[in-house]
């Protein structure tokens, strides 16, 4: 996680000069009008990939807006979903006007001027997207952006991304790049979904394969994780389940899938944390494993190496 910008360590003569320069410093590129308060601002980074990122912004009121010459600058194309946490707010893009209700999504296509107007002391989550990355056209965000709650998996990703900014901070790159995708699939589930509600069933279909693979991430640390209950968690047989992940592209199977995740969070683990504190068994619990002696015999089947040994010399 990085702090991009926090006002309360500088000078208040410094405040508004360091806020606009963090939006109109970054990609996409923002603009700043500020309000008659004294200038208190937050920004948190966290990122989910090489070109996503969640932010977390809060304080007195402003407004954020994208102008046409920043569209014309800047390059690629990028949507953003925000989620307002506390404060009243306004969107306004081509002439709409529309209210930001808190603890629910809005979708921005930042690819046309827009307006965002923190009317209030305010906190808002917001994950911005590359277009391409997330595999939706600018037409389709323009046409989901509007209706977005006729998704049915509208409070899936409403939720997912409320809890997002807070469960990917701690975690080590690799799994925030994981996250990341999982996200994205969603957010394009979400898009297809409001935007074209008659083909539904097929866009659902699609994104079955990475809404698995995140189910299958988000319960490693659970031994009792079966292919039956990811199954049951989405409604389809077992026989169906393997269909869809052998056509998302995996060439294991999933529990060949988890059983390495598994033993990458070990790792992980293993690296960070104080042996002191954190026992070999330890380890093994948090990474899904029953007992020690099974982790230590599959660790070292993958590795060449004891947990043991690899916590005390690394990898070799």
């Amino acid at each position: 996680m990085a702090v991009l910008l926090d006002t309360d360590l500088l000078p208040a003569r410094e405040r508004a000069e360091a806020l606009h320069a963090a939006y109109e410093d970054q990609q996409p590129r923002r603009r700043v009008v500020l309000g008659t308060a004294a200038v208190r601002h937050r920004v948190e980074q966290v990122g989910l990939g090489p070109r996503s990122h969640v932010l977390r912004t809060g304080g007195t009121p402003l407004q954020i807006l994208r102008t046409a010459h920043q569209v014309r600058a800047d390059a690629p194309e990028h949507l953003a979903i925000g989620l307002r946490r506390h404060g009243r707010g306004l969107l306004s893009v081509a002439g709409d006007e529309a209210d930001l209700p808190t603890g629910h999504l809005n979708c921005v296509d930042m690819t046309r001027p827009y307006r965002l107007a923190h009317t209030t002391d305010h906190a808002h989550d917001v994950l911005i997207l590359p277009n391409d990355e997330a595999g939706v056209s600018v037409d389709l965000v323009r046409a989901a952006a509007p209706v977005l709650r006729r998704s049915p998996v509208y409070d899936l990703v409403r939720h997912h991304v409320a809890a997002l900014f807070d469960a990917v901070r701690p975690l080590p790159p690799d799994l925030r790049a994981a996250a990341g995708q999982a996200t994205t699939a969603l957010v394009r589930l979400l898009l297809a979904t409001a935007a074209a509600p008659d083909g539904q069933h097929r866009v659902l279909e699609d994104a079955l394969g990475p809404r698995i693979a995140l189910y299958l991430e988000t319960h490693l640390a659970d031994p009792d994780l079966t292919v039956e209950r990811a199954a049951a968690a989405h409604h389809v047989s077992v026989r169906h389940l393997y269909d869809v992940w052998t056509r998302a592209g995996h060439t294991s199977t999933p529990a060949q899938w988890v059983l390495h995740r598994r033993l990458e969070r070990a790792r992980d683990l293993l690296a960070t944390s104080d042996p002191a504190t954190t026992s070999i068994a330890t380890v093994a619990r948090r990474s899904g494993f029953r007992d020690a002696s099974h982790f230590s015999r599959r660790f070292r089947q993958a590795y060449g190496t004891t947990p043991r040994e690899w916590r005390a010399t690394g990898p070799t």
